[in-house]
């Protein structure tokens, strides 16, 4: 049996300002076709299906087409579960149709264990897939919000945990000696390395710090979703995240994005599988001279580019208007620029250095915290008042972030 692991496609996301339904037309071609072409029998997608709660209709239909046109392939076993970025409920309304397709949703953790197990089949083959999506706070058992932080971040992990525990105990019971158990996760887990310096940590596993260890040795495979970048973690060779098929930001783009094709049989085989860039986008650094030069060669693939420039020189010039005459008439469209130059004249002001689209509240806000070359003595706090402000200011957005606005 094969079964292919996915996750964090962010259905609706923008890069830039750019709407990149054409990209997401393309990307779910090929994924057909790559299914098509390798008899995959079954697909995994491991929590934010969709980039917001509220998807627009354009992304709704690229969803639910994508689902209808899987069941003309070999693909016959669906498994999709909710993560942070998507609303439980949303996903969860037409589970009990889906289900009719085989499209198993887990939206949100059910009150039913048994829920979470689905057994999937091909001839006398099977294979068991615990379908744990993004756990929210107010999931969890016995975690009040009158806790500390410290309080409430063991909790945490020891709820997570117990939940993988109790899960893999009551499929054992369920499966056959020789079937596959495959557990798969929304979270983030210590170690785990991030593209971006900036990717936003403001959930769940990150204020928990969440060990590898809690994953039961039972398991098969951990198929997780969340970190955007494809890796194995704490050294192992099946607890892996496969990361977004997407870049959501230039720095993504520095790693080849991948899924992972599992195949069932005497031992579990694991493949990576590259997935193709839909749409073109490059950081160009240097000098005038050096920038022109590498446009030069770009406007003659005559395709759609999306650049980053980072500027270098020393020219005195109306930089910014310059290069956008470079582009005018081409395919190739400036969405991020940074004049090095005028950025090390301010070096006292981080917030110079980011683009209005990377700044997040959080971002923000520990740079005003943690700013301590301010000159206004109201941002003069003292390290355990900045930690303070931070755990507070975390739980709140945290809060917010859990409120599913389709309930």
């Amino acid at each position: 049996m094969k079964i292919l692991h996915t996750s964090d496609w962010h259905i609706g996301s923008t890069f830039f300002g750019k709407k990149r339904y054409d990209e997401y037309h393309k990307f779910f071609t090929w994924l057909l076709d790559f299914i098509q072409q390798n008899e995959v029998d079954a697909l995994l997608v491991a929590g934010d299906i969709f980039d917001t709660s509220l998807p627009s209709n354009t992304a709704q239909n690229l969803y639910y087409s994508f689902l209808v046109d899987l069941q003309k392939t070999p693909c016959k076993h669906v498994v999709l579960t909710g993560g942070n970025h998507d609303s439980p409920s949303f996903l969860n309304a037409p589970k009990d149709l889906l289900k009719s397709f085989n499209i198993h949703v887990a939206g949100a953790m059910p009150q039913n264990l048994e829920d979470e197990i689905i057994r999937i089949q091909k001839n006398n083959e099977e294979a068991i897939i615990l379908a744990v999506p993004y756990l929210r706070e107010r999931d969890l058992q016995d975690i009040a919000i009158t806790d500390s932080f410290e309080t409430r971040a063991e909790k945490i992990i020891s709820a997570i945990e117990d939940h993988y525990a109790k899960l893999t105990e009551l499929a054992l019971t369920k499966k056959n000696p020789n079937s596959p158990l495959i557990a798969m996760g929304h979270l983030y887990i210590a170690g785990s390395h991030l593209e971006d310096e900036n990717e936003r940590e403001l959930y769940i596993g990150s204020l928990a710090q969440i060990s590898a260890s809690i994953f039961p040795k039972e398991l098969d495979y951990v198929a997780l979703g969340h970190i955007h970048s494809a890796q194995k973690i704490a050294k192992t060779e099946h607890i892996r995240y496969c990361g977004s098929p997407l870049a959501m930001n230039f720095s993504e783009k520095k790693f080849a994005k991948k899924m992972f094709l599992l195949e069932t049989g005497s031992s579990l085989k694991i493949q990576e599988i590259q997935v193709p860039e839909f749409q073109i986008t490059k950081k160009i650094c240097g000098n005038l001279s050096a920038i022109q030069e590498e446009i030069e060669k770009l406007k003659i693939l005559d395709q759609s580019v999306w650049l980053e420039i980072e500027y270098h020189g020393q020219e005195g010039i109306t930089l910014k208007d310059t290069l956008f005459d470079l582009v005018k008439g081409s395919k190739i469209e400036i969405l991020k620029f940074k004049n090095q130059k005028i950025t090390s004249q301010y070096h006292h002001n981080e917030l110079i250095q980011e683009n209005l689209e990377e700044l997040t509240p959080d971002i923000v806000f520990k740079k005003y915290i943690l700013n301590d070359t301010a000159n206004s003595e109201e941002k003069n706090f003292s390290d355990e008042t900045k930690q303070e402000l931070l755990t507070c200011y975390h739980e709140i957005l945290n809060h917010l972030q859990e409120q599913d606005s389709n309930e």
